[in-house]
């Protein structure tokens, strides 16, 4: 951006009222409360920027223990930023990442509005961490979590059996609606989803998508029809509440947890659902290009995410492929060309 450019962008972001001796006095925290208050994000996102700007605003700069928040931001350097980081060692190079980049655009901000003259975040260097591998649930422990859900709950083993064999995110089983259910065709319409307890006219992705049903996802979901869809809201609720799902913290608490851990199966989040989904495609033999359009993942991403279950289920079919060819003449490409 020019010079010109960010002179223009200041004087339409700055405050007409700001004088020289208030930006003097300006401390992080109010500078950060200031930039998050006109920054425009949706529900989601500002839920993990106010964790950032909590995490700035409370963390020790230096070794008395004073929280960075009461610095005043002319005076912030880089050596501030790097004492807060080291007082939490206990959070993810990710996360780390991640309050990084929130203050990196709010002290970008600052810089524009010449508040400061040089944004110090940007000297930051980007924690490593390491993706954490995909863990979806075998057969066997997602069976057993289904009988076991059915014990407790109608409403939570039709919750957990169509999570288990739709493979859908979160926010799309929570925000999944009856009329987007087609029984004639079979099929589930992703179109809206609800994320941070705000339903959202789009998905994840920004495309809606058909979701075909199996047998035991349409059985969930017919099971389920008994009890929300005269409503004609909603297809899945809280059933302590009778009100829809708004988060997934109620379930994992309530439900979730207890049966995972009466069962003696290691813990993991109701998202590996959705994994578990993906891998029993692709064991089964279904194309790489299917089983993304099904998720809503590109093919690219699918393959990176899944590439362990693709070369395991895969391999022997392949190499029997290649030994057909080698021993059927009438197969081989060299006889083909001849």
């Amino acid at each position: 951006m020019s010079k010109a450019r960010v002179k223009k962008a200041s004087a339409v972001q700055r405050s007409p009222d700001a004088s020289p001796s208030q930006d003097a006095g300006l401390t992080v925290e109010a500078w950060l409360t200031q930039w998050l208050g006109m920054t425009r994000i949706e529900t989601s996102t500002r839920i993990g920027y106010d964790a950032a700007v909590k995490f700035w605003t409370r963390s020790p700069y230096d070794n008395r223990g004073r929280p960075m928040g009461t610095l005043l931001l002319r005076g912030l350097k880089l050596s501030h930023i790097l004492t807060a980081i080291a007082s939490r060692r206990e959070l993810s190079g990710k996360t780390i990442n991640n309050y990084v980049s929130v203050l990196r655009l709010a002290l970008g901000i600052a810089v524009a509005d010449e508040l400061i003259p040089t944004n110090i975040a940007e000297a930051v260097t980007r924690a490593k961490h390491q993706r954490q591998p995909t863990d979806p649930f075998s057969r066997e422990e997602s069976e057993a979590i289904i009988a076991e859900a059915a014990l407790m709950d109608a409403q939570i083993h039709n919750y957990i059996e169509l999570w288990f064999w739709s493979g859908l995110r979160t926010s799309e089983i929570n925000g999944l609606e009856w009329r987007y259910v087609d029984f004639k065709d079979n099929t589930i319409a992703i179109e809206r989803v609800l994320v941070a307890g705000e339903e959202k006219n789009r998905t994840k992705t920004a495309e809606a998508r058909l979701v075909r049903l199996n047998s035991r996802s349409r059985a969930a979901l017919l099971r389920q029809r008994a009890f929300t869809q005269v409503a004609g809201g909603r297809v899945f609720q809280d059933p302590r509440t009778g009100q829809p799902w708004h988060s997934e913290e109620a379930f994992q608490r309530v439900y979730w947890a207890r049966i995972l851990k009466r069962l003696g199966i290691l813990y993991r989040r109701p998202y590996n659902m959705r994994h578990s989904y993906a891998t029993s495609m692709l064991m089964a033999g279904m194309t790489p290009a299917f089983c993304a359009r099904q998720l809503g993942h590109t093919v690219e991403m699918f393959l990176r995410t899944y590439a362990k279950w693709i070369d395991g289920s895969q391999n022997d079919l392949e190499m029997a492929r290649l030994e057909n060819a080698l021993t059927d003449p009438l197969t081989s490409p060299l006889t083909a060309k001849q």
